[in-house]
């Protein structure tokens, strides 16, 4: 009985895909306006969670210094293309792409102190 139901559902969704989507956007949209603080804490934790993870792939201390407090070590772009990747996917989206494949020539991990002497050598002060 189970799988016939799973089957109607999976049919119904693939024929109302648009309708379910802006079903659930609308409902989320409500939900997160009457509780905005749980949204905050879910945001953060899974901020917090693909933040280890890349610790755990890159390592968790500065590669130029060798500084290890978490609060200030961030996910260089090697390549200098931040501005353009966070465009293309997103605020978090170089971190998805960072997490999903290991790519050790185009990220790493430094302290904001190393990632201003990074930008000011490689005359990118001004950037914003």
């Amino acid at each position: 009985m189970t799988t016939n139901t799973n089957k109607y559902n999976r049919e119904y969704y693939e024929e109302n895909k648009e309708k379910e989507r802006k079903r659930k956007r609308d409902y989320m949209r409500k939900h997160r306006k009457e509780n905005p603080e749980i949204h905050r804490k879910k945001s953060r934790d899974a901020k917090t969670r693909l933040r280890n993870k890349l610790y755990k792939m890159y390592g968790d201390t500065c590669t130029m210094c060798g500084f290890s407090d978490k609060r200030a070590l961030t996910l260089d772009h090697i390549k200098n293309n931040g501005a353009e990747e966070r465009k293309e996917m997103g605020p978090r989206g170089p971190w998805y792409r960072a997490v999903g494949e290991y790519l050790p020539d185009d990220y790493r991990i430094l302290c904001m102190n190393c990632q201003f002497i990074a930008r000011v050598e490689a005359n990118r002060q001004n950037q914003w």
